[in-house]
């Protein structure tokens, strides 16, 4: 028993070093638990536990035994729970934040059963981080205040991380474009600054001395920022360097912003260059590499270097892209483990079976096991279209903001331009002066144009997305003659193009159901058909075909072109919301198209390779005269 007890004396001693981001501290305590006796085991997945929060990754079979060991009864509360901190940051790298957090909460419920205070805490913490990390504000707000009942006044470390997500709440709205939480930012981390002045806080002190310090330039408080880094660069004399790489690179990004204010544009210039190369040596972030990114836009553009604007922009793009990229393939590989976890869930329980002594008990345990089975659906369900949401509001987000950031830093350039024109104008001025400052301007303004019209068409694009009510209404059309209506439309489109779509329709077919839906539909695949329908060298082929669709009951219509088509990888995902960064559609055209004709339509829709080269977009309608039949079968006399 004692061993056990001075076991978790430093156990709780290192979670003390880690709440308080005194690394030094706690690279020397873990060192000291894996060279000590006993708890072998217990100690590496402790180290592995430190890996992940500072976001590296540890070996699968280390992960594997941890779940083996989570059947181990003779665990007491307290190993328990660490296990269950261990494999909660296990999973939310697979995706699996559902279960992640109920393993963190009953972690901390055990913390507090066995008396382990610093536990607690630590549990706490790292529910309340994830959340940070991942912008999930709405559980933030929903969370922050039931933990800090538990656990306020318990550690000063613990006070300022409950300070500290608070503040980095209003951070997050600040960015969303509410300037009232902003300054409701700056006063929290002026705040907690000060409250961060004990020696043994300092790793807090840093940070919030960074957040306070950009918060403070993104507000216009420039020489409040100024002092404020001044006083950051004493703190780092003292400081961990290796802790503090990435608030250097974020202060870095704090005086570019200083010199673009200022108009110090080589400045600028020279302060991103280092806080691109500090960010490199980091733990990386998206957020600080779009922000210098952006800023380098600004600041190429302002000194009339539009090519390195433009290159700018779009590796902002690039870092967007990859951050979909990630949020897509995290969300698919969690939703795969959930399903294979509930499938071996489903299968444990059926296999007790046999081991059920009475009637009564099984159908006890029969009612048990389908409410979890249930809730375990449901709780798919909901992880599913959350991910979906989110997954569609970021894309939108994200492409908005490339062809506004552009427009708007052009036109900071075109102020720039014309203001330098204006001064030239004062002094004998060249006229080959004169035209090269013309052109520069038309080809700014331009710029603003096309990103301007792009942001239209993808706000168009987006708002087609809510099935519009006059697209439910449904009337009766022959299908052929209306079919031939639908190609004629577009006349003008088929002889630009140069080409007359082939027409293979069955006569003397009727179809009841929501025409003008059925129309956005043919339009959408009709336009997709004229731009990506063709190869290079060759006129492009479209065909249109509606027959009855056999065996099955139903109409089929099919678009084909003699395109590149789409291979089975790009097929899997393509009607997922931006899954093809298209300049004209957004990447919402197909999203539309499966709205309308599965969820408006009841119907089909999938694509299949055409041969021998090309793509097939096939729609399976409900055949209304079927239907009609079977609701007459159904009511007739016996």
């Amino acid at each position: 028993m004692s061993e056990v007890r001075e076991s978790d004396l430093a156990v709780e001693t290192f979670y003390l070093a880690v709440g308080s981001l005194c690394w030094v501290e706690v690279r020397q305590r873990i060192q000291v638990l894996l060279q000590g006796p006993g708890n072998s085991l217990r100690f590496e997945l402790l180290h592995a536990w430190l890996e992940m929060r500072q976001g590296r990754a540890v070996a699968p079979d280390l992960i594997d035994r941890a779940r083996r060991l989570e059947l181990d009864a003779s665990l007491d509360p307290t190993q328990r729970a660490e296990l269950l901190m261990f494999l909660a940051l296990s999973g939310k790298a697979l995706g699996l934040t559902v279960q992640a957090m109920k393993n963190e909460s009953e972690a901390l419920a055990l913390f507090e059963s066995a008396g382990r205070r610093v536990g607690a805490c630590m549990a706490a913490q790292q529910m309340l981080l994830y959340l940070v990390v991942v912008g999930d504000l709405d559980e933030l707000d929903r969370l922050l205040p039931a933990l800090e009942k538990r656990l306020l006044g318990r550690f000063d470390w613990m006070d300022v991380c409950f300070e500290g997500c608070r503040a980095t709440a209003a951070y997050g709205r600040a960015e969303a474009g509410d300037e009232g939480s902003r300054r409701h930012c700056i006063d929290l981390y002026r705040n907690l600054y000060e409250r961060t002045k004990a020696s043994h806080l300092q790793g807090f002190r840093g940070m919030v001395g960074t957040n306070l310090a950009v918060n403070l330039v993104l507000a216009g408080e420039f020489e409040a920022a100024r002092l404020q880094l001044q006083e950051l660069e004493l703190l780092d004399a003292g400081a961990d360097q290796r802790s503090v790489v990435l608030f250097q690179a974020w202060r870095a990004y704090t005086r570019a912003q200083l010199g673009l204010r200022e108009g110090r544009l080589d400045l600028a210039a020279a302060e991103l260059g280092q806080a691109i190369q500090l960010e490199l040596g980091s733990q990386r972030s998206a957020n600080l590499q779009i922000k210098i990114m952006d800023a380098q836009a600004e600041c190429a553009f302002r000194q009339g270097r539009i090519d390195d604007g433009r290159r700018a922009i779009q590796g902002r793009q690039m870092v967007q892209d990859e951050v979909l990229r990630q949020l897509r393939a995290k969300h698919n590989a969690g939703m795969a483990a959930m399903m294979r976890e509930a499938q071996l869930a489903v299968e444990l329980r059926a296999s007790n079976v046999e081991l059920r002594k009475a009637y009564d008990e099984m159908e006890q345990r029969v009612r048990e096991r389908s409410a979890e089975l249930v809730e375990a659906q449901q709780a798919l369900q909901r992880h599913a279209q959350r991910g979906v949401i989110s997954k569609l509001l970021i894309g939108v987000a994200h492409q908005l903001n490339t062809p506004l950031g552009t427009a708007g830093f052009t036109v900071s350039a075109l102020r720039d331009q014309v203001k330098g024109l204006q001064a030239q104008l004062q002094a004998p001025m060249r006229k080959q002066d004169l035209l090269l400052g013309l052109a520069q301007l038309d080809q700014a303004a331009a710029l603003v144009e096309s990103n301007l019209l792009r942001s239209h068409s993808l706000l168009s694009r987006f708002s087609e997305l809510g099935l519009h009510e006059h697209l439910h209404q449904s009337r009766r059309v022959e299908m052929a003659p209306w079919l031939r209506e639908q190609v004629q439309a577009l006349q003008p489109e088929w002889r630009a193009a140069g080409i007359s779509p082939e027409l293979q329709l069955e006569e003397g077919i009727e179809w009841l159901g929501a025409v003008d839906a059925l129309a956005q539909v043919l339009q959408h695949l009709f336009k997709n058909a004229l731009r990506f329908g063709w190869v290079a060298g060759s006129l492009p082929e479209i065909t249109l075909l509606f027959a009855r669709f056999d065996p099955a009951p139903g109409l089929c219509i099919e678009v084909q072109d003699r395109g590149p088509g789409m291979s089975e990888a790009r097929r899997a995902h393509a009607f997922e919301p931006f899954a093809e960064q298209l300049l004209t559609e957004g990447g919402l055209g197909l999203v539309l198209v499966r709205n309308l004709v599965e969820g408006l339509m009841r119907g089909q829709v999938e694509l299949l390779p055409n041969q021998p080269q090309g793509l097939r977009v096939r729609i399976i309608l409900p055949d209304s005269e079927s239907m009609v039949s079977k609701v007459k079968l159904k009511n007739a006399p016996p």
